[in-house]
Formats: structure tokens, sequence, C-alpha cells
């Protein structure tokens, strides 16, 4: 009889294990399809991805910006940044919560590995136009991090985001001289334009 009650919980306890498993394949099958389908994790077995998200973070440390490195970092340690190659709605990043067991930032995958120049028609030199696509980025994945985190108010996400960006610009200012200083501040004002222009779309749910 006792044999008998033990493969009972047994048999209990696999069945509780393989429902738990399969509803989480179902919140991840539903995040990956929010985020446009063909999502994947963001680590060494995508090596350009890598590189390049690398690559990010020895900017962020290069800007003095090592809370935001380590943080993105740690996101992606904890297996919860992924890469959306097909991200719409001109999106360079999003967070998903999916029926409460799977939570992930998507990063679009052009964004990270080539964007194009934002500002094609305007005279500005091409490496004002890359930093200023560099700062975006990690500010949008500061963004979505916020998200990910549970914060939930998007005109509070904006600020924060925001604020950002003014840290980045009195920080780095102090240490740059002519051109220099004059087309970063350009990128990081050009940043917190853009920001702007996303929170007041938000803010009449456009």
């Amino acid at each position: 009889m006792r044999v008998k009650v033990l493969l009972r919980i047994g048999l209990g306890v696999v069945i509780v294990v393989s429902t738990y498993f399969a509803i989480v394949r179902v919140a991840e099958e539903k995040a990956a399809a929010l985020a446009g389908g063909g999502a994947y994790a963001l680590n060494r077995q995508s090596p350009e991805e890598w590189d390049a998200f690398g690559a990010l973070l020895d900017q962020l440390r290069a800007w003095e910006e090592p809370g935001l490195a380590a943080a993105l970092g740690q996101l992606q340690e904890r297996g919860a940044l992924w890469v959306a190659p097909r991200l719409a709605g001109q999106r360079s990043a999003i967070s998903v919560q999916s029926l409460g067991l799977v939570s992930r930032v998507f990063v679009r995958r052009d964004e990270l590995l080539n964007p194009g120049l934002p500002f094609p028609d305007l005279e500005v030199p091409e490496p004002a136009q890359r930093t200023f696509t560099t700062i975006r980025l990690a500010g949008t994945l500061l963004h979505e991090l916020q998200h990910h985190e549970g914060l939930e108010d998007e005109g509070e996400t904006y600020d924060r985001e925001i604020a950002w960006y003014r840290h980045l610009r009195e920080g780095m200012l102090d240490r740059l001289e002519g051109e220099d200083r004059h087309w970063f501040e350009w990128a990081v004002d050009s940043a917190i334009q853009s920001a702007e222009a996303a929170r007041e779309k938000a803010a009449v749910g456009l």
C-alpha cells in the first residue's frame, strides 16, 4: 500500500512538473510571437550579435556609464536579452511579459548590428550620426530594462531615459573639446528630442 501511495505521489509530481514546463513553453512562444517571430537569445552562439553587444557595453564604459553596462550585461547573463530579426513598428527594442512566467527584452537585429544613418539628408558627419544611434540604442535598452524590472508607467520610463541622456551629456562635455564636443552634444540633444517626441506620442496613445 505504501508503495502505491508513493507511486501516485511521484506520478502527480511528474504531471505537475510537465504541465508547468508546457505552460512555460507556451509563454515563451507567445513572447517570441509578440516580438515578431524568429527571435533567439543573445549569446556567444551568435558571434556577430555577441560582438556588437560587447562593443555597446565597451562604449558605455568608455563614456563612464558602467552602471548601465553592468545592468545590460546582467540582463543578458540571465538569458532575458533576445534578438528579434523581425521586430515591427520601427521599434529598436521591446520588453515583453508573457503569462507571468516569461519576461524578456528583445532588441531588433539590424539596430544592433548595422543601423543605417538616421539623418541622411542632414549635413552631419557620419561619426556623429553613429554616435547618435549608439546613444539612442543604449537609452532605448535602458527604457525597456525599466519595464522589465516592473516599471509600467510609460511617462516615468521616458523621464528616466531622458534623465540618463542628460547625465551622459553632463559627464562627457567636460571631457571633450572643439568639434568633438559640438557633435557629441548634438548627438545627445538629438536623442533627447527623439525621446521627448516618443513620450508625447505615448501620452496621446499614438
